[in-house]
């Protein structure tokens, strides 16, 4: 008699939590990814590459600031071709909230620790809209929602505009003062 009562139970359960641990039924999180793609020679003094994510636009160098810095990746393996990201990968920052973002960015510098100085980052790819490279695409990121296909292409020979307070990249120079 008790085997069968057990038994009865456990056909309710399993009938009853029919995908109630299911991943498709969880919340989605809000967020976003893409793929990143690489042309040209990497620079042999690079220690890291990284995604990076403003809330606002970087107008001055005052706007490269720890509380306008929402999303920091991991470092891009050196020598990458292409690389999938997303802000639901372990990063070393993120805040990536429903909202605008006014910046996101592949960035390199030469050094082996994290700098929140401007001058030690180069910007080699920017996240364009619509194919309009003349200024960075804005991000909109829904309530609940995750964003794909926020695709970066970072061409070590054409590398894009940068933001106030950097340096610029010494091939750059020499093509304003010695060009073809």
């Amino acid at each position: 008699m008790m085997s069968k009562k057990l038994l009865f139970i456990l056909i309710i359960i399993v009938v009853s939590c029919d995908q109630g641990l299911s991943p498709d039924l969880a919340d989605p999180k809000v967020g976003f990814g893409g793929t990143i793609t690489f042309s040209g020679e990497w620079n042999s003094k690079i220690k890291q590459t990284l995604i990076v994510l403003f809330k606002d636009p970087l107008n001055s160098e005052a706007d490269f600031n720890v509380f306008n810095l929402k999303y920091v990746s991991e470092s891009i393996p050196f020598g990458s071709q292409t690389y999938k990201y997303s802000t639901n990968d372990i990063s070393l920052i993120s805040n990536v909230e429903p909202g605008v973002y006014s910046y996101l960015a592949v960035a390199q510098s030469e050094k082996d620790t994290i700098s929140l100085s401007r001058k030690d980052w180069t910007v080699v790819g920017i996240y364009y809209t619509d194919n309009d490279s003349t200024q960075p695409g804005q991000i909109l990121i829904p309530e609940s929602k995750y964003v794909d296909s926020l695709d970066i292409h970072c061409d070590f020979n054409n590398l894009p505009p940068q933001p106030p307070g950097g340096i610029l990249n010494l091939s750059k120079i020499k093509n304003i003062i010695e060009p073809n």
